[in-house]
């Protein structure tokens, strides 16, 4: 039986009211949930964040399943207050040290001589079986990089084009199978499923790189809490990824250290008055601080943050350094560097990062392309999140307007594919735009 759909333009405006898409970014220090919706315009309408401190988790990584799945309900139950949904799915990110990458190529004849879906598939399964896995790792990404026909590189699509060999470059993405399980267990014990893993700094990446910079050659570096995560793109496409153990926590351990501080307080100072560039501060300018197991107060130098934290700033910028060269990217880049993540807002971080990284043009990278609470996320802490988002948003897993009953099961499998298949190509058609009419 064959069913038309036709929907008014209000219809249209409750199907866009009603859909959305959530992000959960599981980080060492801040656990974050954004909810969106589809905008006509193209763009992302940001509708509720849930931020809360983390718990239960050390470098990027579940240590505590009972503590993490707290921290993760609350910073759902907040994002869904506020965006007044109940969050069925998420897209959750992916980090630590060990999460490794490699780029592969695959080939298969094509007996037709005219390229199709099924060749497509077939190749980038052939990569993919060329992997060699340990029995504790599983494949998160496989990211096509480049296709060729017949040994003609740089093509975008070669569905339908004529041809006897089709090959694939691929970048394949790996994890432990076990720490990812952890993961999805305490976010499904938070009450969501996980519609997708996405390792973080390729969510970052969509939320704060240009195009015209994917081409030119970027570095994106990722300062979180517990983790410097690292992605390469070139020629359009990403090429290497990777994460350092060394983030923001470390310069907070460092102030508590050497300030005798309470590390929430380390925390606090660190945000309100940190410098990566003690030149930076006048040598007059003094903060108060409060030394551990006391209540006394004490003035100290704001130039002795930048003192202190700069060598750890400094410390990941060589290491992302040592990263890329030794992966040989170190040189393929023309579009300079984006930095994002918490450590990213510290006062003088791109400037530090300039000097380190041979003087290369470096950027702060905040999300884009956004409206409805844009101003919550406009910060590079929330890039994660916010890509996240628009990686699902980009895989079109809008959620049903309700939420189906536990053990829907093949019901709810279909009852999605319905709502991509008939009701978002429609909604698209009559929200687009109209040519004025002659």
């Amino acid at each position: 039986m064959r069913v038309s759909l036709t929907l008014s333009h209000d219809q249209v405006k409750t199907v866009l009211t009603e859909s959305y898409v959530a992000g959960l970014d599981v980080g060492t220090t801040r656990i974050r949930t954004v909810v969106a919706q589809p905008d006509p315009r193209g763009a992302l309408r940001i509708l509720g964040l849930g931020v809360v401190p983390a718990d239960g988790l050390a470098r990027g990584i579940v240590v505590d399943r009972d503590k993490a799945t707290v921290a993760i309900k609350e910073s759902i139950h907040r994002a869904q207050v506020r965006a007044g949904v109940e969050i069925a799915g998420a897209y959750v990110g992916v980090s630590g040290a060990h999460v490794a990458c490699r780029n592969v190529t695959g080939r298969v004849h094509v007996p037709s001589g005219e390229v199709g879906h099924g060749d497509i598939e077939k190749v980038i399964q052939s990569a993919r079986d060329s992997v060699r896995t340990g029995p504790e790792q599983q494949i998160i990404h496989t990211l096509v990089r480049d296709f060729a026909v017949d040994g003609e590189r740089s093509i975008a699509r070669p569905e339908g084009m004529r041809g006897s060999r089709l090959d694939v470059e691929v970048h394949v993405i790996t994890g432990v199978g076990s720490i990812i399980a952890n993961l999805e267990e305490s976010v499904m014990a938070a009450g969501v499923r996980v519609l997708k893993h996405v390792l973080e700094p390729v969510a970052t990446a969509m939320a704060v790189i240009s195009e015209a910079e994917r081409d030119l050659g970027v570095i994106l570096a990722d300062i979180g809490g517990g983790t410097t995560d690292v992605a390469v793109f070139s020629e359009g496409a990403i090429c290497h990824t990777a994460s350092l153990p060394a983030a923001g926590n470390h310069v907070t351990r460092d102030l508590a250290q050497l300030l005798r501080i309470e590390p929430q307080d380390a925390e606090a100072v660190k945000r309100r008055y940190g410098v990566a560039l003690a030149e930076m501060v006048a040598a007059e300018e003094t903060v108060k601080v409060r030394e551990v197991g006391t209540e006394q107060e004490m003035r100290i130098p704001r130039r002795l943050l930048g003192e202190i934290i700069q060598p750890r700033m400094e410390e990941i910028f060589n290491l992302v350094k040592e990263n890329l060269i030794l992966a040989g990217f170190y040189e393929t880049v023309g579009g300079g560097v984006v930095l994002s993540g918490g450590g990213a807002q510290l006062v003088g971080a791109a400037r530090l990062a300039s000097a380190t990284l041979d003087n290369l043009p470096v950027r702060i990278g905040a999300p884009h392309r956004l409206t409805g609470l844009e101003d919550s996320v406009d910060s590079p802490s929330y890039a994660t999140a916010v890509g996240l988002a628009m990686m699902a948003a980009h895989d079109e897993a809008w959620a049903m307007p309700t939420r189906p009953a536990t053990g829907a099961g093949p019901w709810w499998e279909s009852a999605k594919a319905w709502w991509k298949q008939t009701i978002l190509p429609a909604v698209r058609r009559l929200a687009a735009p109209q040519a004025p009419r002659r």
